[in-house]
């Protein structure tokens, strides 16, 4: 057996010496690329006139070029080139030497190595070109160097559909958006999810940025690939002067998104039919209630107005679905959701509908030392504008529910245990009186039998309670579950929580509620329990 082993090893290695079986590949020296790597630059210098491979590269295709321009090492890049390294070589993601440098924003480097021939339009795998890094990063120089050899500036990402513009736009670099625009770029592009650089602009109220591109032929009324406006977005993002500017540029006072007007998002806040636009669009999606930007009512009495005057119609439809509390995913009972505050599903809301919910004030019911009431993203004065401009009390949103009732607190949840009764709205407590002014029915019913004064009872709003009851609420209107204001006030499920307002049940009893008609609402917890199980 050891005679017939020797023998064999024999063979093999006669074999190998033959060329027969091929020899194992020898491993790549990867001295210069880990001394690039490094900064160390008089070792990269004493490898090269050593005759090591100045293209060798790491597991990952990282060269030592690549390494150079990351680390913006002028002397190291000359010493590769001159050397002989690849100046198009790039990593697995397509990352050339020319990309870190433009995202060093290293004008010197960019020039030196496009001079010795990288490609300007060398793109990663994700479609991103040295023109759309250097567009972000900001550099004038660097982006006219490159479209100088001839850089495309409509490329686009492959997922998102951005172009150098976009980039640019998006960081607010009006020079570098100057020259790319100069030099051809699209100024009407989409990206996949339908922005264009216009509404990237509507979202920065950026005005300045906004007349270049009009200037260079943007079109105000252009939408997205999606159908978005760039009015409406950036009424939404709070940019009123932009929107009043692009007014002033011919914009459509109709223009919408998403099923929703203009005069809507200018009239309150609209997060619950912006919800699922929101997910699609990389928002969170659950901006149901708030207004998102901070601004309150401010701002938008003169915004509504200018709509308005611009042609704007006041009794305009939201064309898409939503409800309050859009957490709790989308039910099929609308009014009748036993999650649900007296209402359903939202479409159909006019503006002044928009205008009354948010006059009554946000729902976040948080007691503060300095805070002790509900502060309004609407106001009377705009439901009066509207009022005045023709808009229609008699319109609902598809479940029935009037923009009085809206005004007077139907919809939204509240949960404050330990509190006797619901923040105060003065906001609403003044839409209502114009309402009532104006001829609304107090005592209308929704679908599930709500009314206004119901509304008022959820949230524990007893000023608007009083205010209703002395105009002739009708005190003792009960629900679809045989529930009258005062059985809310006493204690409710509000969403996920039992809700009581003990000195608004008190208020009622006092006003002459029937304080024996339907059940408490702990009783119907009990019963709703035996009915689950």
């Amino acid at each position: 057996m050891a005679r017939r082993s020797v023998s064999l090893a024999a063979a093999l290695a006669a074999a190998l010496l033959q060329g027969a079986i091929p020899a194992a590949a020898a491993e790549p020296d990867l001295r210069l690329v880990g001394a690039a790597a490094g900064q160390d630059r008089e070792a990269v210098r004493t490898l090269i006139q050593a005759g090591v491979d100045v293209d060798a590269s790491r597991a990952d295709g990282a060269t030592a070029l690549l390494w150079a321009a990351h680390w913006d090492d002028r002397e190291m890049v000359d010493l590769l080139l001159d050397a002989g390294a690849d100046v198009n070589a790039a990593e697995d993601h397509g990352v050339t030497p020319l990309a870190r440098a433009c995202e060093n924003a290293s004008a010197g480097i960019v020039e030196r190595l496009l001079n010795a021939g990288a490609d300007p339009n060398a793109a990663q795998t994700s479609g991103l070109t040295p023109l759309m890094i250097a567009a972000q990063t900001g550099s004038v120089d660097v982006v006219r160097a490159l479209l100088a050899r001839g850089a495309d500036p409509n490329a686009a990402a492959v997922e998102t559909g951005a172009t150098a513009l976009m980039w640019a736009m998006e960081e607010a670099h009006a020079d570098v958006v100057r020259v790319l625009v100069e030099q051809g770029a699209t100024v009407s592009a989409s990206t996949t999810k339908g922005f264009t650089p216009l509404m990237t602009a509507a979202r920065q109220g950026n005005i300045e940025l906004a007349a270049l591109l009009i200037e260079a032929g943007a079109d105000v009324n252009e939408t997205g690939s999606d159908g978005t406006h760039a009015l409406p977005l950036s009424i939404l993002h709070g940019q009123y002067e932009f929107a009043l500017y692009l007014l002033e540029q011919g914009a459509d006072a109709n223009a919408s998104m998403a099923g929703v007007n203009a005069l809507h998002a200018a009239a309150g806040s609209v997060g619950a039919w912006m919800a699922n636009w929101e997910r699609t669009h990389g928002g969170f999606g659950l901006s149901a209630v708030w207004d998102m930007t901070g601004r309150g009512a401010n701002g938008r009495l003169e915004l509504v107005q200018a709509l308005l005057a611009r042609g704007a119609d006041p009794n305009v439809r939201i064309e898409t679905s939503a409800m309050i509390m859009n957490y709790i995913g989308h039910p099929t009972k609308g009014a009748f959701e036993s999650y649900a505050c007296g209402t359903g599903d939202l479409r159909g809301a006019t503006p002044l509908w928009v205008a009354a919910f948010g006059a009554n004030g946000n729902i976040g019911q948080i007691f503060t030392e300095y805070a002790h009431i509900n502060h309004s993203n609407s106001s009377a004065e705009i439901i009066t504008a509207l009022l005045d401009a023709g808009a229609d009390m008699s319109l609902t949103t598809v479940d029935g529910t009037t923009p009085l009732m809206a005004a007077a607190g139907l919809g939204p949840s509240t949960y404050t245990p330990t509190e006797p009764r619901g923040l105060r709205s003065p906001g609403g407590e003044e839409a209502v009186r114009v309402l009532l002014d104006a001829g609304a029915d107090i005592n209308q019913v929704n679908e599930a039998d709500f009314t206004a004064l119901h509304g008022a009872a959820f949230r524990g709003l007893n000023e608007i309670v009083e205010l209703l009851v002395e105009n002739g609420a009708d005190i003792d209107a009960r629900d679809f579950r045989g529930r009258t204001p005062f059985r809310l006030a006493e204690g409710a499920k509000q969403s996920f929580q039992f809700q009581t307002w003990p000195e608004t049940a008190e208020l009622l009893a006092s006003l002459g509620a029937d304080t024996r008609l339907g059940v408490p609402g702990t009783v119907q917890e009990r019963a709703d329990r035996v009915v689950a199980e």
